[in-house]
């Protein structure tokens, strides 16, 4: 009877650790406060010469290859990295206002939040946007507008020395997007607290912005890609008259 118990237990206990482990192996999904990658590569314009992602959204790793802790978003990246050097001119990806910005702690630094309405993107809803690790506080005030493609910050290490990176930091944009259908906010410390916010894969914001111009392509193997709309360091956007842009200026080639 006691081994029959017992051998019972054991499969429970096992059954219950191997759920939970699968759960943490899953990426998160809507139902929480972050959606799904949107598992579709970025493409880049041809003749022009962009920063690339080097830690993508979602993603479980850094650029480095190291894992993510587990206490920030379950060990998933909660947007994209571009690794730029100090001092990089940052673009507002849409017009819209300023509603925050601070020092943060490790691991976030100097950042800006900028809020995009609907009029300002084309989209249905609210696009919140947060720039990371920022060189300096910009001098931009609260309440401020922005134009799609102003420079709004400079990239910087801030918040990334003394831990992972070591003494060095590492130089770098994090860029987080929410999604939301409320213009209404509220701030607690460096976050934005929105009603049914949650955070999205930033290359979504590509994708639809080039779906209404049918600019996503596909591969020749047929699978999906965004196609990323840009400015360029000569002051030119592509596809003209684009609303949303990458958040660093491309180099024509």
């Amino acid at each position: 009877m006691f081994s029959t118990r017992a051998l019972f237990i054991f499969i429970v206990v096992t059954g219950v650790f191997l759920l939970f482990f699968n759960a943490l192996a899953r990426p998160p999904s809507r139902t929480g406060n972050m959606a799904k990658p949107s598992g579709l590569p970025p493409v880049f314009p041809d003749k022009i010469r962009c920063i690339e992602i080097a830690s993508p959204y979602g993603s479980q790793t850094r650029y480095d290859g190291s894992r993510r802790p587990k206490f920030r978003f379950g060990g998933y990246h909660g947007g994209i990295d571009l690794s730029l050097t100090e001092g990089t001119p940052l673009l507002a990806i849409a017009s819209g206002t300023v509603v925050k910005k601070g020092e943060g702690e490790q691991m976030e630094g100097n950042f800006l939040w900028l809020r995009h309405a609907p009029e300002d993107t084309g989209f249905s809803y609210w696009v919140y946007s947060k720039y990371q690790h920022l060189q300096s506080l910009p001098e931009l005030q609260i309440g401020a507008k922005v134009i799609v493609g102003q420079v709004v910050a400079y990239s910087g290490k801030t918040g990334t020395t003394g831990g992972h990176y070591g003494t060095n930091g590492y130089p770098h944009l994090h860029l987080s997007t929410l999604k939301s259908l409320h213009d209404e906010y509220q701030t607690k410390g460096s976050n934005m607290l929105v009603p049914d916010s949650y955070l999205i894969d930033p290359l979504m914001i590509y994708h639809e912005a080039n779906s209404k111009l049918k600019e996503s392509v596909d591969t020749p193997s047929g699978k999906k890609t965004i196609t990323i709309p840009c400015m360029t360091t000569d002051g030119h956007f592509w596809p003209p008259g684009m609303r949303v842009v990458w958040p660093v200026a491309c180099q024509p080639r």
